[in-house]
């Protein structure tokens, strides 16, 4: 059970995905590319993290003497390879229509346009895709599978010698799509010169989960290992397992079933923040848990309480090092108890 738990945990982290700041792009040869800018700065960034919303104000300067026009992105998480992780050969492939994702600059919604990125070992492969005929969103072709298996072994071998398809590990002579897909959202956007203007996303987070926990005791020693995600990603710490242990067993140390523990993981990509000229000069970050008795944990120092079910630190000339992972567990009730 401890071995599933922990598989079950590893898949789901592997397809949570992390949205992430703004950051300069440019469309280049070999793809999406994402650059400093040593004339724009981020004044203010106020990030609001929940479960079933996450909303995001920045505020830019152009310190240059004209204005500046750039096509900015908003990178997504790259879909991981399928199978990368040996244990665990089904990949839930996001559906990013589902995140509902606006943009305001200065109160006025823009456009936004979605370009898709297929890569091979981080070399972009768009081309040689189109040349195939294959979808770059291999995963929203239901036929895919049987197409490629249909090929000639000599072509597969051929493909899968240029990185395209892997070979099938449980299905001897049958093979998988083998590439990431990295998604943004982008849009031009001009920087009139020594004006302040604020960009706002707001989206519905695609959140991965469990309805089990490694945290429990017989668990916990190997769940927390010091490689292990509770502890590098989401900071795992005595007193969230203090409170854990409130909701999870009874006064005489036996677990009570009664309540039933649920994971739910967000993360946020903050280090493409750093893309712009200086540190970012006020960063104000709020977490809402949404009930009083759930359990939250991520790895941001300074995290102060500030009502019932948020948190919030606020930084000055903030330089992200760090992205963010934020682990929510909820204790639903269950039928029957024991």
């Amino acid at each position: 059970m401890m071995r599933c738990a922990l598989i079950a945990l590893a898949a789901a982290l592997v397809a949570t995905p992390a949205l992430a700041n703004d950051t300069e792009a440019q469309i280049a040869l070999g793809g999406l590319i994402f650059e400093k800018n040593d004339q724009i700065s981020m004044d203010a960034e106020d990030l609001f993290l929940s479960l079933d919303k996450v909303r995001v104000r920045y505020t830019y300067t152009n310190h240059s003497s004209a204005p500046i026009t750039l096509l900015v992105a908003f990178p997504l998480p790259a879909v991981p390879l399928p199978g990368a992780d040996p244990e665990w050969t089904e990949v839930a492939y996001p559906d990013w229509g589902q995140i509902d994702m606006e943009t305001r600059v200065d109160g006025k919604v823009v456009g936004l346009m979605r370009i898709d990125i297929a890569k091979v070992a981080g070399a972009d492969v768009d081309k040689r895709l189109k040349e195939l005929g294959w979808p770059a969103r291999h995963w929203e072709d239901p036929d895919f599978l049987a197409r490629i298996n249909a090929l000639p072994d000599a072509e597969k071998f051929a493909l899968t010698g240029e990185g395209l398809l892997a070979m099938d590990e449980d299905e001897p002579g049958r093979v998988r799509p083998f590439w990431s897909v990295e998604t943004s959202f982008v849009r031009t956007q001009t920087f009139p010169p020594g004006v302040p203007i604020t960009v706002e996303h707001s989206y519905t987070p695609m959140q991965g989960g469990t309805v089990a926990s490694a945290l429990d005791r017989e668990y916990r020693g190997q769940a927390l290992a010091p490689d292990s995600d509770y502890t590098t990603r989401f900071c795992v710490d005595d007193a969230f397992l203090r409170g854990y242990d409130r909701k999870r067993y009874k006064s005489d140390g036996a677990k009570n079933y009664n309540v039933f523990p649920v994971e739910g993981w967000i993360g946020y990509t903050l280090s493409p923040g750093a893309n712009w000229r200086g540190p970012i000069g006020r960063f104000r970050l709020t977490v809402d848990k949404g009930y009083a008795d759930r359990l939250v944990s991520l790895c941001m120092d300074g995290l102060r309480k500030i009502s019932p079910t948020r948190f919030e630190v606020i930084k000055t000339d903030y330089e992200p090092t760090h992205d963010l992972d934020v682990l929510f567990v909820t204790f639903a009730p269950t039928e029957g108890g024991q």
